[in-house]
């Protein structure tokens, strides 16, 4: 574990355009699948949702008043593989893939894998989805919803210093 952060960091590649999160979260699958499933839980830790996530459905995720996720579904194998194409504001399609398995000791074993990364910046997705996920857990244990920008702050230089830079 990297010191200041609450989970180990995921691994970042500047020269492939990947990121990779692996978590095991406190929930069980179910609740888990719906927490990235289901407009009314997403809007809760991830975002607003415009429309409704399901197989080659595309929706969007409200980011900030200036910036959205396009996601068009690719695969939806419930309750245990979501990959989407994600299409950000100013930045070219890529792939989010959500695998999630049950976990040794009880949980969800989560794997987040966000590639094809070229026109954006590999180490922001780094930060970000770990900020995310942190949300994504104070979600599922009823905590209150952390600020995401001062925790992103604080993961972004490590996860810089983490990336591969060729």
């Amino acid at each position: 574990m990297t010191a200041g952060t609450a989970e180990p960091l995921g691994a970042v590649s500047r020269s492939r355009g990947t990121v990779h999160l692996e978590r095991t979260i406190a929930a069980t699958l179910d609740r888990v699948w719906a927490a990235w499933t289901d407009p009314a839980v997403m809007g809760q830790w991830l975002a607003p949702v415009d429309g409704v996530p399901g197989p080659g459905a595309t929706f969007g995720l409200r980011m900030t008043d200036d910036e959205s996720a396009t996601c068009t579904v690719q695969a939806w194998e419930p309750p245990r593989l979501l990959e989407l194409t994600w299409d950000y504001t100013d930045e070219g399609a890529s792939r989010l893939r959500v695998e999630l398995s049950e976990a040794d000791g009880g949980g969800t074993r989560l794997v987040l894998d966000h590639d094809r990364l070229f026109d954006a910046y590999p180490a922001g997705y780094g930060a970000g989805w770990h900020a995310e996920l942190e949300l994504l857990q104070a979600h599922l244990d009823g905590r209150p919803k952390p600020p995401f920008m001062p925790r992103y702050e604080q993961l972004l230089p490590l996860y810089e210093a983490a990336s591969d830079t060729a």
